[in-house]
């Protein structure tokens, strides 16, 4: 093993891939790429790339949507083909596979199976397509379900979704907005491939670099979970998070961070750096707020809610007003098990006032020191540094590899209270000095 490593190592090593998979049992000659040595265990070894959804009541109009979809998958193209012209015979194929179409009209059902008739589209229109996705797109749904509570008591679905308005206590920081109590909830976590040593920002930046789950490239279906837990969802004052935001981006600090992210990006991202604007992969100031203001608030529910930190997972809603989009600025803290029955209630209880006032007051006051200050504090990337965090080390805001959406990136306390910083002013801490908390 020794006399593999090093730049000497390198040169005794096979230069050329082989072009074996060996989890499809198959060989795909021509791959060019260099061998690279990895341990067993290593943790580089295997990175998944995964995406989840919270499965939320579909309006009517959304019904629609989907329609053709659905008929695509239960049906096939072959029964479409053959009873398309038949509306009452499709009607109740689609019934028969549990495809509920009791309250659409039969025109709405004669568009999803024109739809489903259409010519496929293209190569370059579905690349194209593709290239523009945005992962914000799966959170979207979620995070306009959550704004409207007048639908809440009306939760008679098959979603597994029961979610309830909370009042604030009156010592609670102005700046939260709103609590959603979510007491039941279902995700849905599914494994679209993987990739070796180093993970990919978005799962569609560079289709050769996700490894394929089927040997055609293609799967019909990929593996996926269905788990029920519970939660707890807390809605940041959007007009301040605006404002706050505005201010931050003309600070040193956050250009500090710009640069750090842009540097970050040319060495581990690099082919997709050669066709991707860099600051267009950087989170706003908003996301590193709340991502931050979550990992304390994770830190602190563990505390109280009878379940370890490792246990809980944050689904983050932060992104600014686009043209198909509106601003958001909230989390959701989570847990759950792959059991029928769910989880126990214990975090979702952390929602009522009087509980949930001081875990927010106990988690920020704590946010304010580190053991490891001043460097943890005042930490701040400089060329050549590419890390992707400022003050925020494993003593204050790090959690479990199985809490954090994005691997302990992107976290800096900060942008939550008045620190004071290595280069320039203090920046100004969206809830203000810990002291006046």
């Amino acid at each position: 093993m020794a006399e593999a490593q090093g730049s000497k190592g390198r040169e005794k090593l096979p230069q050329t891939c082989r072009s074996r998979h060996p989890h499809l049992g198959a060989f795909y000659p021509g791959c060019q790429a260099r061998p690279v040595l990895i341990m067993m265990g290593a943790s580089n070894l295997w990175f998944p790339s995964t995406q989840s959804i919270i499965v939320m009541p579909r309006s009517d109009a959304e019904k629609k949507e989907v329609l053709a979809d659905h008929l695509r998958v239960e049906l096939g193209i072959d029964q479409i083909k053959q009873f398309g012209d038949q509306i009452p015979v499709i009607r109740a194929l689609a019934s028969a596979r549990n495809i509920d179409v009791s309250g659409l009209a039969d025109a709405d059902i004669a568009a999803a199976v024109a739809e489903v008739l259409a010519p496929p589209e293209s190569e370059e229109a579905r690349e194209e397509r593709r290239a523009n996705w945005d992962p914000i797109e799966l959170l979207i749904p979620e995070w306009r379900y959550l704004q409207k509570p007048a639908l809440f008591p009306e939760q008679q679905n098959n979603t597994g979704l029961m979610v309830t308005e909370m009042q604030r206590g009156p010592d609670l920081h102005p700046y939260i907005a709103r609590v959603v109590g979510v007491n039941r909830m279902k995700r849905v976590n599914a494994v679209l491939g993987f990739t070796r040593l180093d993970e990919m920002d978005r799962v569609n930046d560079l289709a050769s670099r996700l490894v394929d789950l089927t040997r055609n490239g293609k799967p019909a279906w990929v593996p996926a979970t269905e788990d029920r837990g519970e939660g707890i969802f807390l809605q940041f004052d959007l007009d301040a998070v605006a404002k706050w935001e505005v201010r931050v981006e003309g600070t040193a600090l956050w250009e500090a961070h710009r640069e750090s992210h842009r540097r970050n990006f040319a060495r581990r991202f690099s082919e997709t750096s050669k066709i991707v604007n860099p600051d267009t992969r950087l989170p706003s100031p908003r996301y590193w707020l709340v991502h931050t203001f979550s990992h304390i608030l994770i830190r602190e529910m563990a505390m109280y809610s009878g379940y370890g930190a490792a246990s809980l997972t944050e689904r983050i809603y932060a992104w600014s007003e686009a043209p198909q989009r509106e601003a958001a600025a909230g989390l959701l803290i989570c847990t759950t098990a792959s059991d029928s029955e769910g989880t126990l209630g214990g975090l979702v209880a952390l929602s009522e006032p009087g509980r949930l006032q001081g875990i927010v007051l106990s988690a920020l006051r704590r946010a304010a020191r580190c053991s490891s200050d001043p460097v943890c504090a005042m930490r701040t990337p400089a060329d050549p540094e590419d890390f992707l965090h400022g003050a925020a080390c494993h003593t204050c805001c790090f959690a479990s590899e199985t809490s954090c959406e994005k691997a302990n990136r992107f976290l800096d306390r900060r942008l939550l209270i008045d620190i004071p910083t290595a280069n320039g002013p203090t920046v100004p801490g969206f809830f203000g000095s810990a002291h006046g908390i």
